[in-house]
């Protein structure tokens, strides 16, 4: 590169070009300067840009109401990416020291105004309840730093160009938008996701498949079809949090099996069965929550022979499939789509807000699931379902998801050693997936434990998610789980080191 920068060409956000845009300025270069420094170093371009744009916010060189580049313009100015320029400017505003202004570009935040939102806005609990989880981080996860999230961060959803495929969704003919919509769900995308899965479940009609408003609507619709109060039900422990919820919802009896890092313990799976005569085992193969491990093809034919011998339903989880590898174990095509009955999204991997979802229904059980849907709520969204067919027939859609999945496996890797070195062990270690679950060794007390821990994280804007969130009975724990495309900010390095001391934690 050039010693001297160019001066920043006009922005594109709107019609008035910032004077940032129109001439050098020094803050411009002394950040071009320092990525050129430390790229040697090795130090994360979006951490380094955070933190300079930071640092000259609290210097005062920047201050208050200051027009920032436009991602292109910087991205252009500093050579670099302009996903890298996008996620820092998206950390920055969820640091609220920087403002995003719909069609305007984004400015340097009044720090007054921010507290006062920070007041006004996060509402802070008395204390962190599963309550709070399920009502209050999907609406407040844009507030705060999401360590423990479900979701990726926003600006790499945007390399999958959801938004073009939803206006031409929204192009559809007077008549379509005139009726509810054919009770199965849209007959493209069905056609598309029984081609797409066919290559590991063998052939699919597009009338086993039942579309839904994503993969806790099909958990629903399985649960109300197939089971009744009273039934017991086998899941995973640690395992779901909102699937423990809608199943005490619906009067069933969850009874946890235990995963660990070898996979499910399939003799107490064994002991359990016969004990408690279930219905039906939840199960999610690959990528599994909290731990975001996947099952052994051994485990895997074990588990359907036990599913054989106690005639259980095996319901299986597949919502994290595509942050893994294409053939990794399923369950439904080891069983031929006989007792297994699989599920799966597009909220991981397209967009959270797309609500799309499905189940491959064995042909038995195809009109109990659609009688449900249809009574509970009528047909799903055409629109939203148009929108994802389109992104499932580009062929780049799947060299993005190779991208993901290649961006989650390095965020993985730098997140386990950073939690290594505050001492922080992992439960197992991840095979995929977003998630790494991670604490401190010794036992957990009244006065150490994670939820406390998480409290104190509320009150700094950082919203964890403690252990005995995944578990049933929800003992104290000292574990967390971390979403390692979220969890490499300094904030929460920061905090952790300090709750160490705080806490009293891994001196047991």
């Amino acid at each position: 590169m050039d010693s001297v920068a160019p001066a920043l060409p006009p922005s594109s956000d709107s019609p008035d070009a910032s004077p940032l845009a129109s001439s050098p300025h020094a803050w411009v270069h002394t950040l071009r300067q320092g990525l050129q420094a430390e790229r040697a170093a090795g130090t994360r371009l979006v951490t380094q840009i955070v933190e300079a744009v930071q640092q000259h916010i609290d210097s005062g060189e920047l201050r208050s109401g200051t027009r920032l580049p436009s991602v292109r313009a910087l991205a252009q100015h500093l050579g670099i990416s302009t996903f890298t320029v996008a996620e820092a400017y998206t950390e920055l505003v969820g640091r609220q020291v920087v403002a995003a202004r719909r069609g305007a570009g984004y400015y340097v935040q009044s720090q007054r105004l921010a507290r006062r939102s920070t007041q006004q806005e996060l509402k802070l609990p008395a204390r962190i309840s599963d309550d709070w989880l399920t009502l209050n981080m999907f609406a407040q996860g844009r507030e705060l730093l999401a360590a423990g999230c479900g979701w990726l961060p926003l600006s790499w959803y945007a390399e999958n160009d959801f938004h073009a495929a939803l206006r031409q969704a929204t192009r559809i003919a007077g008549e379509h938008l005139a009726s509810y919509g054919h009770p199965l769900g849209y007959a493209g995308l069905r056609q598309q996701l029984a081609k797409d899965l066919a290559h590991r479940m063998g052939p699919i009609s597009a009338d086993q498949i039942v579309l839904t408003h994503g993969v806790t609507h099909a958990l629903e619709l399985i649960i109300m079809g197939l089971l009744r109060p009273g039934d017991a039900v086998l899941v995973e422990e640690p395992g779901y949090w909102n699937l423990h919820a809608q199943l005490r919802c619906h009067g069933l009896r969850p009874i946890g099996v235990p995963r660990t890092a070898q996979g499910l313990d399939l003799a107490e799976l064994e002991r359990l069965a016969l004990a408690h005569q279930p219905r039906a085992m939840f199960v999610t193969t690959v990528g599994h929550n909290p731990l975001s491990t996947t099952l052994s093809l051994n485990q895997a034919h074990k588990l359907l022979a036990a599913a054989e011998r106690h005639d259980l339903w095996v319901i299986e989880d597949d919502i994290f499939r595509d942050l893994d590898e294409p053939h990794s174990p399923s369950l439904a095509g080891l069983d031929g789509l006989h007792r297994v009955i699989p599920t799966g999204g597009f909220s991981k991997t397209i967009a959270p807000a797309i609500r799309v979802g499905y189940i491959v229904s064995p042909p038995q059980v195809v009109e109990a699931l659609t009688r449900v849907k249809m009574a509970c709520g009528l047909t799903t969204s055409e629109i939203n379902e148009r929108a994802a067919a389109r992104v499932l027939a580009d062929p780049a859609h799947r060299r993005y998801q190779e991208r993901i999945r290649h961006r989650l496996t390095s965020a993985r890797e730098r997140v386990v050693e950073a939690l290594d070195d505050i001492g922080l062990a992992p439960l197992a270690l991840p095979d995929s997936g977003m998630y790494l679950s991670a604490g401190w060794q010794g036992p957990a007390t009244d006065t150490a434990n994670a939820r406390l821990v998480a409290q104190a994280a509320f009150q700094e804007g950082i919203a964890l998610a403690p252990g005995d969130f995944f578990l049933l009975e929800q003992p104290h724990t000292t574990w967390f789980r971390f979403n390692v495309a979220h969890a490499e900010d300094p904030r929460l390095m920061a905090f952790l080191k300090r709750a160490v001391d705080q806490f009293g934690l891994g001196r047991g």
